[in-house]
This record gives structure tokens, sequence and C-alpha cells, in this order.
């Protein structure tokens, strides 16, 4: 089950300043980088960061910064979000409340983007061009872990918003899994083309693929146990993008719309 909601933007120094305002509001489209934790959702739009409720279609913008906010992750518990900003002449990884709220500057090398948390709110994944020695792999570009934080699955390489219908170029994506205790690497897809924004729910991996007919990206499903993958949306005209997962639901964009999926 999938669910569309209409989202009003509205900045939240109108409601206290201008309370007339509310009879002018529009209908927000083409977010970004959407992100869900329970009832609460984050995204980008207009370069700045903004939550909205699931029940509620009021969207509150938390950034004015001139600097672009982007790819922002809420902790497991709920309580802050991280997130990629452009402040100082290069994007670093912030962290702030989930309210809003001064960031807190995590990174300090250029082209650091968010990808996820892990399991136990410890740690921020973030993808750079800077050099590390001591990774479990030699190079990755998103992941999500399962559960008890005892394996991943991720992207090693590639490019996951290409919009070039049946590419099967260089820069398309495969998922590996990773075992952190055995040290074993396993592939998980053979399909060659886009293979992207993996997420463990369950004992499912749901991700993107444009394996269909048509070559529209949509979510498919795949089992652990069984190695059966199943389409689960339907989309025949423009691609699913951009899915984020709190283990539960998923929100992703389509059309320039956000959705929710149940699993």
């Amino acid at each position: 089950m999938k669910k569309y909601f209409q989202i009003i933007l509205l900045p939240i120094f109108l409601i206290t300043l201008f309370p007339n305002y509310l009879t002018a509001a529009i209908e927000g489209r083409f977010m970004q980088f959407p992100d869900i934790r329970g009832d609460k959702i984050v995204f980008t739009y207009e370069g700045d960061l903004w939550t909205i409720s699931q029940t509620c279609g009021l969207a509150i913008r938390l950034t004015t910064h001139p600097g672009n906010e982007y790819a922002a992750k809420f902790s497991p518990d709920g309580k802050s979000i991280a997130f990629t900003g452009n402040y100082h002449s290069g994007d670093n990884v912030y962290l702030m409340p989930i309210d809003g709220g001064e960031p807190t500057r995590l990174t300090y090398q250029a082209a650091s983007r968010v990808v996820t948390w892990t399991p136990d709110g410890k740690k921020i994944i973030f993808r750079s061009g800077f050099e590390n020695t001591f990774r479990p792999m030699p190079r990755g570009v998103l992941c999500t872990f399962s559960p008890d934080g005892k394996k991943m699955i991720y992207n090693p390489r590639g490019n996951e918003e290409y919009y070039w219908k049946r590419y099967k170029g260089g820069q398309y994506q495969d998922i590996w899994l990773f075992d952190f205790d055995s040290k074993n690497f396993q592939k998980l897809t053979d399909y060659v083309g886009k293979n992207s924004y993996p997420m463990w729910i369950g004992d499912k991996m749901y991700y993107v693929s444009d394996q269909g007919k048509n070559g529209i990206a949509n979510i498919y499903r795949y089992d652990f146990a069984t190695k059966k993958i199943e389409q689960v949306t339907q989309y025949d005209d423009f691609d699913v993008q951009m899915p984020s997962t709190d283990g539960k639901q998923i929100i992703y964009l389509q059309s320039g719309y956000l959705y929710v999926l149940d699993p």
C-alpha cells in the first residue's frame, strides 16, 4: 500500500508574523532527498531542509542559510538530523536537533555526503573522496544495515540518480552483501542496469531497479532466503527516485511528488 499526501510549504516565520498567509499557501512539488522516521518526514526544497508530519500537510522550514542543505537523515532515536551542508566552500556533515537549531559541524573535508546512520545511532555513515585505510571494504556509495548491525548491503560504485533510459554503461550500480563477522562478500544482483538504494526491511531487501520491460525505475523486493525478486511498484511513466526507509516504511519521489509505501 502506498500513500500520497499533499504538502503545503510554509516558512515558520510567516506563521508568526502573518497568520493570514495560510490562505495563500500552495502545494509543494519537486522535493528532494526525503527521509522518514515514524510520523516525521524531512526533505530538501529550494536548497533548505523542511519537516512535515504524515498527519499534517503543513511543512515547516528548518534552515535559511544561503548554502544548500541536503541528504538529511533522522537518527534512529528520532531526536537529531544529520545532513550535508554547503557552508564553508565545500560540502560537509552537520548535525542538528529534529526541531531545528544551530548545526554542529562534524567533518572538515570537502564533498562529504550523509548516507545513513548505524542502527545503534552511534555513528553517521557518509561518503567522500577522502582516503581512509581503516575501511572494511575498499569503496562504497550507498548502504543500509541489518537490524542487528552485523551485516550491510551496499552499492560499491556508480551513480544512483542518472535518468538515462535502459542505461548499461559503467555508472550502473549493483548491490553486494558484507558480513562484518565473517568478512565475506556476496553479490546480490546480477541485472546489468540500475540496482540502487538498497533498504533492509525485516528479512527482505527493497531497492530501485529499471529491470522492467519499459526501463522505468520501480521499487523491487529481494528475499534473502529464497533469492526471489518481485516488483513492488508499477509505474510506467516516471522513475521512482531517492527512496529512504526507517526499517518499517519507505518514502520516495515519483513525478515530483512524495509517497509513503507500507511494505
